[in-house]
């Protein structure tokens, strides 16, 4: 997405920068395969952001001061409609059920839910609705992979790895956007 990866020691690096999200501001890694990795800043430090990052993809992360033109906008444009698919993401080292169900959630529209076990079986995994939810724990995207949009059978927020008062905010929010 920059068109180069730096390089410290001869070895590609992600960059890092902070945007501002939905609900305050949000980590943003990415490289030229495409964003790697998000977090919130009001929750993460970039310090631990950038260790728990090259610990997930045992690359190094250097800090830009922003994101590139075309990938804000890109963002922006997800931010304020919701729509996931312009976006371009670099899940290297993921399994393929987690990009599987990852993929599931992004194709959840905004201002709508879906069940855990509603993705396992778009998965064409019926019983695994744990391993769904272990792996929306596992989303290093969150926000940008709308994992918050997942819910209990039962109707009740379920899990989230920020809080359940975030993923509440988020939802209020889709839910505002998709009414308007």
């Amino acid at each position: 997405m920059t068109g180069t990866e730096e390089e410290v020691d001869g070895k590609p690096v992600d960059e890092i920068a902070k945007i501002a999200g939905p609900v305050g501001g949000l980590w943003v890694a990415w490289n030229d395969h495409g964003i790697s990795g998000a977090s919130f800043a009001n929750i993460t430090t970039f310090t631990r952001f950038r260790e728990e990052h090259h610990d997930r993809t045992g690359r190094g992360a250097a800090r830009a001061d922003a994101v590139p033109d075309d990938l804000f906008d890109t963002i922006e444009h997800s931010f304020n409609t919701g729509d996931r698919s312009d976006l371009t993401f670099d899940l290297r080292g993921a399994t393929p059920f987690q990009v599987a169900v990852w993929e599931a959630c992004l194709a959840i529209p905004a201002g709508t839910t879906r069940t855990y076990a509603a993705l396992a079986k778009a998965v064409h995994r019926p019983n695994a609705v744990r391993a769904v939810g272990t792996a929306l724990g596992a989303n290093p995207i969150p926000v940008l992979i709308p994992c918050h949009r997942v819910l209990r059978t039962d109707g009740s927020l379920g899990g989230y790895a920020f809080g359940l008062p975030i993923k509440e905010r988020l939802l209020e929010r889709e839910a505002v956007r998709a009414a308007a």
